[in-house]
């Protein structure tokens, strides 16, 4: 499963992957943070004075996901704080205005900062349960001049993940629950803890592999 957003026409995010499968965006609390298509880039333009959060879904992709990787790009706000390029493999579409989280045996977080590697077991209410199981820190910081384009893959064999960071580091992650909670979806999501000043994440391309 795989599409690349840099020749599209701007408008709403696209109802399907370039190689076929069905696509969906999860409902969100304001329009602003509804994803679309903008100068070639997945994205969206929050305007609420809280976080913000979008969520580009794949459906039930038959078997768990092996593979998970996206490119981006950030663009900083006058405010100078960071924004957030994230991507999960979970066990259900995820849907924040629905009461529950899924599972999840991945959730990747980058920032111009540093990455995190957490699980979740889910929950029946409320936000998601994040486990951390590995961080770390880049020497430099990430660009966030909008045109940057950087790339991470996560490659999953049984209990260890294999993560390609966008610094060119490699890094592996050993979790039981990383095989135990093995699932068929997954999604890629910019966030902004404060709308008004983080950077905004534009996803360029992005891919998940069974």
């Amino acid at each position: 499963m795989y599409s690349d957003f840099t020749a599209l026409p701007d408008g709403p995010a696209p109802s399907t992957f370039e190689t076929g499968q069905a696509a969906s965006v999860a409902p969100v609390p304001d329009p602003s943070m509804n994803l679309r298509i903008t100068n070639g880039k997945l994205t969206f333009a929050p305007t609420t004075s809280g976080p913000a959060a979008a969520y580009f879904r794949t459906g039930d992709l038959g078997k768990p996901v092996t593979s998970v990787g996206m490119k981006w790009t950030f663009t900083a706000q006058p405010g100078g704080t960071p924004g957030v390029a994230a991507m999960a493999i979970t066990d259900r579409p995820a849907d924040p205005l629905g009461g529950a989280s899924p599972l999840m045996p991945l959730h990747f977080i980058v920032t111009r900062d540093g990455w995190n590697y957490s699980v979740s077991p889910g929950t029946s209410g409320g936000g998601a349960e994040l486990i951390t199981l590995a961080a770390g820190k880049f020497s430099s910081p990430l660009s966030e001049d909008g045109n940057t384009i950087h790339e991470v893959q996560v490659d999953i064999r049984g209990n260890t993940a294999t993560i390609d960071l966008p610094d060119g580091n490699r890094q592996e992650v050993q979790d039981p629950r990383i095989e135990a909670w093995a699932s068929r979806y997954a999604f890629f999501e910019p966030y902004a803890d404060r709308s008004s000043t983080d950077s905004i994440t534009g996803f360029t391309e992005v891919w998940a592999n069974v």
